[in-house]
């Protein structure tokens, strides 16, 4: 069961949510975090189902109810997935409208599940945040997920219970993507920027990864970049390819920044060569632009106008 996963793998927040149970003494808002771990995904579950099932411990996870809960058939438990898509402030009027309403379970309680905030604009985060600071009754509850607190609004982080979960171990999940085809190197970029194992276009994600190299490649040529995302990158992805491609590209080049910056190497000669490259720039500049750009990407932004963007700012 998850309880003795989380207990096994994840002490530091198995004895914190025990406590809270324990001692009847629940937050109203959660915040799990930590660098990508789908535990934190089963713990949520778990503690929406202790929440409802309101005894002085974990949940049984076993009785018609926890299943309920956990297969998403539950009225009073909403889960919205923020690796799907961004999360919009439609999404959030649903949940606070859902939330109001009277509860179609015994229990009385509600729980609404947010999985990868930082998936949300700056707009949104606040909507949470009121929504938090006022939901309306005590039987409300939210639980947030989160793969890097640092990048939330400090108010919304203030306004939870803080649950840390350690750093989580990618072979396991890079092993799955090689046997689904995929190379060491795609296997690893997809197993970083990836919740977990996800079904994914190839197409669209090879066309993402080969432009994240060109542009890297033409860092010395940077008037060429504009030229590379207007003719090549765009026209490659297509207006349904768009969308995605976007995300894949400002990931992928976010996770190359990020491994140099930790020196990491050995994925593969290429991969290695695009980071040596890489590693001769301002770094700290093309962070900068690249989180601006993603954090962008979040709302419904023009596609081709964030790249211009991109690019402009990569040249000046």
């Amino acid at each position: 069961m998850i309880k003795e996963i989380l207990k096994e793998k994840e002490a530091v927040a198995y004895l914190s949510l025990k406590n809270d149970l324990n001692n009847r003494h629940l937050a109203h808002s959660y915040l799990l975090y930590g660098e990508l771990n789908p535990l934190k995904k089963e713990t949520a579950f778990l503690l929406a189902q202790s929440i409802i099932e309101g005894k002085d411990d974990f949940a049984c996870e076993e009785c018609p109810t926890c299943k309920r809960i956990r297969e998403g058939k539950y009225f009073d438990v909403i889960y919205l997935d923020g690796y799907k898509e961004s999360i919009k402030k439609e999404h959030i009027e649903r949940i606070m409208d859902e939330m109001s309403k009277t509860s179609l379970e015994s229990s009385g309680k509600k729980v609404y599940i947010i999985d990868n905030i930082n998936n949300s604009s700056p707009k949104v985060l606040n909507m949470i945040l009121k929504f938090m600071e006022e939901p309306g009754s005590d039987n409300i509850f939210g639980i947030l997920i989160s793969d890097n607190i640092d990048s939330l609004l400090e108010t919304v982080v203030s306004r939870c219970q803080k649950i840390p979960f350690m750093s989580r171990d990618f072979s396991a999940l890079i092993k799955e993507y090689e046997k689904q085809g995929f190379s060491h190197s795609d296997a690893y970029l997809l197993s970083h920027i990836r919740h977990e194992l996800q079904e994914v276009d190839e197409d669209v994600f090879g066309c993402a990864k080969e432009h994240v190299y060109k542009t890297i490649e033409n860092l010395d040529n940077r008037k060429y970049i504009p030229v590379l995302f207007s003719r090549e990158f765009y026209p490659s992805l297509g207006k349904d390819g768009m969308k995605e491609g976007t995300s894949y590209y400002l990931d992928i080049f976010l996770k190359m920044l990020e491994d140099v910056r930790c020196n990491e190497r050995g994925i593969d000669e290429e991969y290695d060569a695009c980071l040596d490259r890489l590693s001769k720039e301002d770094c700290t500049a093309l962070l900068e632009i690249f989180l601006a750009a993603k954090e962008r990407s979040l709302s419904s932004v023009n596609r081709s106008l964030l790249f211009d963007q991109i690019a402009a700012k990569i040249i000046s």
